[in-house]
Formats: C-alpha cells, sequence, structure tokens
C-alpha cells in the first residue's frame, strides 16, 4: 500500500509540474512570513477563535500542513533555514555560535535568480538585510524596518508595495520569486481598534491592557529571567491583543491574495505563507520568545496554493519542517535538487518523519544584559543549549546541562507537564 501510495503521489505531482506550464515555463513564487505566528493560535489549524479566515479561504484552494514545526525560536536561524533547506547545526546561523548566514551559504533566492527568476524581497524585519546575510541573491530588496515611522499596521504598505514590483516584473517578462516578511504578531502587540475589540477580553481593566500594548523588550527579559514577574492579567491582555495581531495580519494577507486574484495573477503562482518561530503567551513562565524551544515557539502554521488550485482542500497532520519549503519550491519550479539539503518537498510522502531544533547556548546576550543593563539572575541556569526532536506525539528537550523533558503532545499540546 506504501508503495502504491509513493506512485499517486509521483505521478499526481509529474501532472502539476506540466500544468504549471501554462503560461510560463516556471511557476510566480510568493514566499510569505506571518514573522513569529504560533501555529496553535491559527483557526486554520483549529485554533477556537477565528484569527485567520483569510488563511482558512487559502488552505481550501491548497495543502494546509497543520504540524509545521520551525528548528529554530527566533527570527534569524528560522529564516536561514527557510532560505537554504538546512537545520541551525548545518548552515551555522544560531545563538552561541555565528549569527549571520555566511556567503558560502546557497540560498534560494540565488538558485532562483541563476534559473532565471526576478528576485525580491521585502521585509519589516531588520534580519533581513545584508549585515545578516539573508539578502543573498535578492536584486531587489526593500528594508522597510528602516522606516520607523510607518503606518501601522505596516502590512498595508508592504503589500501594495509588493503588487507594484509583480505588476512592474510581470510587464517586463519572465517569471518572479518574492520574498515579503510581515511581523505584526512580534511585540509590542499594538493592533488596530478594531481587531483589539474583537479578541482583548472585556473584563480587563484598561489600564491593564494599556500596559501590556506599552510592554517593551527590557520588562519581559526581565520576567524570563525572573527578575520580576509581569502581573497574570497583564499577561491574558498580552495573549488577547496577540490573537488581534494575528487577525489583523490575516486581514492583510486575505486582502493581497483578493488583488492577485482580481488581477489574474494567481494561478500563475506559488504561493506559500507560513511563520519562522512563534511565541510565549505566558507559557512556562516566559513573554516573547528569548528562551527555550518548547511546542509554542516550534509550532508554526504552513499553507500552500499550488498553481491553478491543484490538490485543493488537502489537509496534513503529518510532521512537516519549516526546512522543506525550500525542497518544495526546488521541486514545483524544476531546479535541479541539491542533495544535501535537510529539507523534502511537500508534494510526496511526508510520514514517519521528525522535526529536529536547537538553539546554542545565549550566554553572550545574557552577559550584555548583566553588564550593561545590570541585570542579575542566575547565569548558570540560562546560559544553556537546548537540542529539541519532535517524532510526531513526543517532543524531547535535551539541555547542554544535563536535563532532559519529555512531553506528549497528544495528551499535553500546551507542554505543562513533562513525563516522568
Amino acid at each position: 500500500m506504501r508503495v502504491v501510495l509513493q506512485i499517486l503521489l509521483a505521478v499526481t505531482a509529474v501532472f502539476l509540474l506540466a500544468a504549471c506550464e501554462g503560461n510560463v515555463d516556471r511557476p510566480n513564487v510568493i514566499l510569505l512570513v506571518m514573522d513569529t505566528t504560533r501555529g496553535d493560535r491559527c483557526s486554520v489549524n483549529g485554533y477556537e477563535r477565528e484569527t485567520t479566515p483569510a488563511l482558512e479561504r487559502l488552505a481550501a484552494e491548497g495543502l494546509n500542513f497543520r504540524n509545521t514545526w520551525s528548528p529554530a525560536g527566533w527570527t534569524g536561524p528560522g529564516h536561514a533555514s527557510l532560505f537554504t533547506g538546512l537545520r541551525p547545526n548545518r548552515h551555522g546561523f544560531f545563538t552561541g555560535n555565528r549569527e549571520y548566514l555566511d556567503q558560502r551559504a546557497v540560498t534560494l533566492a540565488e538558485r532562483m535568480r541563476k534559473a532565471g527568476y526576478r528576485t525580491g524581497c521585502i521585509s519589516n524585519n531588520a534580519y533581513m538585510s545584508e549585515e545578516y546575510g539573508l539578502t543573498q541573491g535578492f536584486q531587489y530588496v526593500v528594508p522597510l524596518f528602516e522606516d520607523l515611522n510607518r503606518p501601522y499596521p505596516s502590512a498595508v504598505a508592504t503589500h501594495d508595495l509588493a503588487l507594484e514590483w509583480i505588476r512592474k516584473v510581470r510587464s517586463e517578462g519572465g517569471p518572479y520569486f518574492l520574498f515579503i516578511n510581515d511581523i505584526e504578531p512580534h511585540l509590542p502587540y499594538t493592533p488596530p481598534d478594531e481587531f483589539a475589540e474583537r479578541f482583548v477580553s472585556p473584563d480587563l481593566d484598561p489600564k491593564v491592557v494599556q500596559a501590556a500594548r506599552e510592554l517593551r523588550s527590557m520588562r519581559w527579559f526581565r520576567h524570563n529571567l525572573g527578575i520580576e514577574t509581569l502581573p497574570a492579567e497583564q499577561i491574558r491582555a498580552l495573549s488577547d491583543l496577540y490573537d488581534a495581531e494575528i487577525a489583523c495580519l490575516d486581514y492583510e494577507v486575505g486582502r493581497f491574495t483578493d488583488a492577485l486574484r482580481e488581477e489574474g495573477l494567481l494561478d500563475d503562482t506559488l504561493l506559500i505563507v507560513t511563520s519562522d518561530h512563534g511565541e510565549y503567551l505566558g507559557d512556562h513562565g516566559m513573554a516573547s520568545h528569548e528562551l527555550g524551544l518548547y511546542r509554542a515557539l516550534r509550532h508554526i502554521p504552513l499553507v500552500i496554493r499550488l498553481p491553478g488550485a491543484a490538490r485543493a482542500g488537502e489537509v496534513s497532520d503529518e510532521v512537516v519542517r519549516l526546512e522543506d519549503v525550500y525542497a518544495t519550491i526546488e521541486e514545483i519550479c524544476r531546479l535541479p535538487a541539491r542533495r544535501t539539503i535537510d529539507g523534502q518537498s511537500l508534494l510526496g510522502e511526508v510520514s514517519g518523519r521528525q522535526a529536529i531544533g536547537m538553539r546554542g547556548s545565549p550566554y553572550q546576550m545574557l552577559e550584555r544584559l548583566h553588564q550593561e543593563e545590570k541585570l542579575t539572575f542566575d547565569m548558570a541556569r540560562f546560559s544553556v543549549g537546548t537540542h529539541a526532536v519532535f517524532d510526531g506525539r513526543f517532543h524531547r528537550i535535551e539541555y547542554s546541562d544535563g536535563r532532559v523533558e519529555v512531553f506528549d503532545i497528544q495528551t499535553d499540546p500546551g507542554e505543562a507537564s513533562p513525563l516522568e
């Protein structure tokens, strides 16, 4: 039966690739990252609050991978894996090692450009820059993060600029590869009122909600390090505001997708929407995403709309990795396969795999906080490296100080109680 399934998937892939030849030799590709978006906070993955109706509409026309995991817990290594198809231990961009992508890395943008694609990068995250090596291969780079006065939500102008670039490139002929990074769900959480009103609990004190809106890095650093504790009501407010931020960004993703459809740009395009990592919202006593590798950081959304809406409505609960996106684009765009990458194409069978994550020791970051900010905390407890493996049910997290935690995600998705 397994052999028959593999043959059917292979045949499907052949027909899909043939269908992509209708208008252009290779489909256009748009890769959109909803920065800092947790998989379990997306209604497209079953979350009870309607945070992602636009993603649900997109998933109805494509593939929804509801058990997708990032190999990292923060932007740099997550994007490096997305762009190289490699885990952090192989591309080398991770905390405690080298916090940039080496110029010798072979990025997706470089390969697409070599294959004749026009390549563009529009980003609201400062890590998408030459300084961190993540813009390798992009011909057109717009560092929107440099404009500190841009209107919020920034996704409005971001997607308008993306459409403007797409129209220009399309008029010039040839396929394009466009990467977009939207930052809305990242701290600080400042959703527009129309979204905040839908998600912020009415019983929360407005002063508490405002304090949550104004929360900046040093407060949550102090909270995560045990120097002070954010009030429980403020954590509740953070959680509600976070949901509102996802809903706000989802709305803009929907607006962008609708514009592509109206202008006849969608059906010859491979559209992929995912995230780079998640966020702590009181999980394990933490906020933001600076420490650890719990599921709250690693589980992310992934929706893929294939050209012509092929395989519409397919849903998978198998383990999928962020680094698989590289191999999937590689196959659909018919680039020569790189056998040395860690990712696998999602057009074929994806069952029985593991999602591996890692984070080096954040000692240097913690030492800086200790020296520059005069913070006093237990350095030994927090400056540990972390290695994690998820096999579809059990999430095993090993620390460099010898500690081990194992969680049964099937019965304890919030990882509240490690197994004995």
